[in-house]
């Protein structure tokens, strides 16, 4: 069996099951319909206002790719039993400003107020105007977003086909080093190694998973392999990951949307909390974000230092630019997030640092490497040995893991 096949045998099995683990990672068989509600709207997530104490809490965000067309639902909340014991208009709350094109599903938010709900909220569901709430439909977890108000988070975003187990564990290992608090990551398809590393991280404390269908909604043949992007509508799947990772880690002090072959590098390794206290805000009071430029380690160009570790393999990189830059933001500060920007609210902005001692690095092939007018194989070349300071308290702890973890590669 080739590893692809590996990779849709693995997306089956987890596709199979209900439940795995922790609470918030579901890998549900595709769900029955609640009338012509879910014919039109797919929720990925629902996620209650981010407060120490449950009794405060004012509303559930719902996070959902949606077809509708006049957006005209209700919320059917449950409790620890299957009656519904609240019922209330469901608020567009955003809409992701995808303007290119009009697309058939949009990654939205609803918003449903429970201010008055005393009981703890379990489940949720969307339903039509006429329709009535149905406990035997399929209903949502909602998940609550821990308050850690100093603590660093990094959105993941989404997990997806084959992953390098080694690679994950040298990433989540530097995250460790750097003093990140918490990683969230939405998993759909991946290989079993890769998924025995995210369970491990999972166990650790350090990642949250939450689940992403295996398939697709909607008519369009896609996922987030690069020959199966869809301009328009994969933008908006991979936006409605990003509005999770906006509500569940909104009680963070700090967050960064990077991918799981992205690195955030201070000169002096400085852990990310520290470097913001001690340089970043007192230099910009008013900063709600920072936009990092990108230093890209193509893997195409050749193995330019020592293996195993993938950090240490390739040293050879481009410039720091703003190329498919990240940023990290403070959720108190920011109104909305995706993928590369960030908006902040009255009173705050977002810094682009030009000159500053912290970087992305970028590990990546060139989509089309074969195609030498692709910008990746136009940067300019020049060593860069920062990643070989931290190599072997670095490999120690990835060997250490990989022993755990049951991995022979």
């Amino acid at each position: 069996m080739n590893e692809i096949e590996r990779v849709q045998t693995m997306c089956g099995e987890l596709c199979k099951t209900s439940r795995v683990g922790h609470p918030g990672l579901f890998f549900p068989k595709p769900p029955k319909n609640i009338d012509s509600c879910s014919e039109a709207v797919h929720i990925i997530s629902a996620v209650a206002q981010a407060k120490r104490d449950s009794d405060l809490i004012e509303f559930v965000v719902l996070n959902v790719l949606d077809g509708s067309v006049r957006s005209n639902f209700d919320c059917c909340i449950y409790g620890d039993a299957k009656l519904s014991f609240h019922r209330v208009k469901a608020v567009v709350k955003e809409t992701y400003p995808q303007k290119r094109r009009v697309v058939s599903l949009k990654a939205r938010q609803y918003q449903c107020f429970v201010h008055n709900i005393s009981s703890p909220m379990k489940h949720i569901q969307l339903v039509g105007k006429k329709e009535f709430c149905n406990s035997s439909h399929i209903r949502q977890p909602v998940l609550y977003a821990p308050v850690k108000e100093n603590k660093f988070a990094i959105c993941a975003k989404i997990a997806y086909n084959y992953l390098n187990p080694l690679h994950l564990i040298e990433w989540f290992e530097y995250q460790k080093m750097m003093g990140v608090d918490t990683v969230l990551i939405a998993l759909q398809q991946v290989n079993e190694d890769a998924y025995a590393v995210f369970k491990y991280y999972e166990r650790e404390g350090i990642a949250i998973l939450i689940s992403f269908p295996c398939k697709l909604p909607g008519n369009i043949d896609r996922n987030f392999e690069p020959h199966k992007w869809n301009y328009h509508q994969s933008t908006h799947d991979e936006q409605v990951a990003v509005y999770s990772c906006k509500e569940i880690l909104k009680g963070f002090g700090f967050v960064a949307v990077v991918d799981l072959d992205e690195y955030i590098v201070h000169k002096n390794f400085s852990r990310y909390t520290e470097m913001f206290k001690s340089e970043l805000l007192p230099a910009f009071p008013d900063a709600a974000a920072f936009t990092l430029r990108v230093s890209f380690f193509i893997t195409d160009w050749g193995v330019s230092g020592v293996e195993p570790l993938l950090t240490s393999k390739y040293i050879r990189g481009s410039k720091p630019i703003f190329n498919r830059f990240k940023t990290i933001y403070m959720p108190n500060r920011t109104a909305t997030v995706d993928t590369h920007v960030v908006w902040p609210i009255k009173g705050y902005r977002r810094i682009m640092l030009r000159s500053h001692n912290v970087i992305l690095y970028h590990y990546r092939k060139c989509k089309n490497s074969g195609n030498t007018t692709d910008v990746c194989m136009t940067f300019a070349k020049h060593g860069d040995t920062k990643m070989m300071n931290i190599m072997f308290e670095l490999y120690d702890k990835v060997v250490a893991v990989k022993r755990r973890c049951g991995i022979s590669a």
